[in-house]
């Protein structure tokens, strides 16, 4: 009898190739202050989960004054046996309303997402970021207010943009290209991973949250140094911004998704977590309960605008992007038997055709002081030296706006471009990184 075997055609990238490896501790990010002040809410929690290991901890604070130095840390997985040397990574982060979650949740699909990827021969990395809110108390009313979340969130996008830097200061290390590094955020997460796309900018957020004490610093005070912090993609699952006026100032590529009747991140806008009690009522053992039930919340969140709004302006401005709302279903809906096969295909067949652009912005190390200058507000620049040299100026999908010689000392008019964000490329120097605003 005559056997044939048929075998089945398999692709990078997009099925199941390869074992994983996984790297533990990995500190992307060293001596980072961290809130340190416990509230006894959250002292009670973590003595909970010394008796029981899947207890959800929520960080809350007394202040945000009490600090204490540590380490960021991600865990790397890999494709085990893999000699490719030019992967695209991808950074998972967590959601948690930036009080909860860790990056070895298999509630949220962390490690599922990562390990999934790493397979289909990704590098990926589970992130942490710094969490945890101040939490005022008077008479049993516990408070949080408005200004100390939007600090909290200003914390994770620091967090966020210092493992992209990471990740492209050890591409070589970690056999992956630096230009194809994507992050794929969960709620709060993809809040963050969404602000990492348009809020590049010190500016770009309010200035109160710089008035409270202590200063938060500029967003790329912590962890590598070497290179530039945005991402060249976002899956942004239930994600929101926090100003509708910086939707589209980068033409990186996101994908979308929400669900419409979202109660926790709003499709539209809204201020987030209108369902908090009931999640902490979750999240609190029941040993704690007496003593929970004799507090009430009053929390104070900042006006998010949601995945709709997002959708509108990009549609408006012509960028490109893609989305999957689902009608009537709430938060994180991939939670649903009926929706997680679904989610993870959109968001695995964005990266893949994220994978097949060969364009990217080149990084160069540059040992001494730059010779490149920027004009006032970035509408021109000039390079120093004695001699002409090449320079091209890209958009963050790699794309060449223009390009041309520089000559000692001449000032090269840009104030034609449209508002967004950029990479000047002149040899021999360093990439420089620069915002158009009108």
């Amino acid at each position: 009898m005559l056997s044939v075997t048929f075998a089945m055609a398999t692709e990078r990238y997009k099925d199941r190739l390869f074992p994983v490896s996984v790297k533990k501790d990995v500190a992307y990010a060293k001596n980072v202050p961290h809130l340190s002040s416990y509230h006894k809410i959250t002292e009670g929690l973590l003595i909970y989960k010394l008796i029981s290991d899947d207890a959800t901890v929520a960080y809350f604070y007394t202040d945000e004054k009490t600090t204490t130095n540590k380490d960021l840390l991600l865990d790397l997985y890999t494709p085990k046996g893999d000699t490719e040397k030019n992967r695209p990574a991808v950074i998972v982060a967590h959601g948690g309303a930036m009080v909860a979650g860790a990056r070895n949740d298999y509630a949220q699909h962390t490690v599922n997402y990562c390990d999934s990827l790493a397979a289909r021969g990704y590098v990926t990395a589970s992130v942490e970021y710094r969490l945890g809110v101040s939490l005022t108390e008077k008479n049993y009313q516990l408070h949080i207010d408005s200004v100390d979340f939007a600090r909290a969130v200003y914390r994770g996008v620091q967090d966020i943009r210092a493992a992209v830097r990471y990740m492209r200061a050890n591409a070589s290390s970690l056999g992956i290209d630096p230009n194809r590094i994507y992050l794929v955020g969960n709620s709060a997460g993809a809040i963050l991973s969404l602000e990492n796309v348009y809020a590049p900018m010190y500016r770009d957020f309010p200035e109160y949250i710089h008035k409270s004490t202590p200063n938060l610093g500029g967003l790329d005070d912590y962890g590598e140094q070497a290179s530039y912090s945005t991402a060249n993609g976002v899956a942004a699952l239930w994600g929101a911004v926090h100003d509708p006026s910086l939707i589209g100032s980068s033409p990186v590529p996101v994908l979308l998704i929400h669900g419409t009747a979202d109660e926790t991140v709003y499709f539209k806008a809204g201020r987030p977590l209108s369902d908090v009690a009931g999640t902490l009522e979750n999240i609190i053992p029941s040993t704690m309960a007496a003593t929970a039930a004799s507090y009430t919340l009053d929390l104070h969140a900042p006006t998010l605008f949601g995945s709709y709004v997002i959708d509108s302006v990009l549609t408006k401005k012509g960028i490109s992007h893609e989305t999957y709302f689902v009608e009537g279903v709430g938060h994180e809906f991939y939670d649903e038997d009926a929706y997680t096969a679904k989610v993870q295909e959109k968001v695995f067949n964005f990266l893949y055709s994220m994978t097949q652009s060969t364009t990217g912005i080149k990084t160069v190390v540059a040992s001494r002081p730059s010779l490149v200058r920027m004009g006032e507000k970035n509408m021109n620049f000039t390079v120093s030296g004695s001699k002409t040299l090449r320079y091209r100026v890209v958009d963050l999908r790699g794309r060449a706006v223009f390009s041309g010689n520089v000559s000692p000392e001449e000032v090269v008019d840009l104030s034609s471009l449209e508002k967004g964000v950029y990479v000047l490329q002149v040899s021999g120097e360093k990439p420089l990184r620069f915002s158009i605003v009108y």
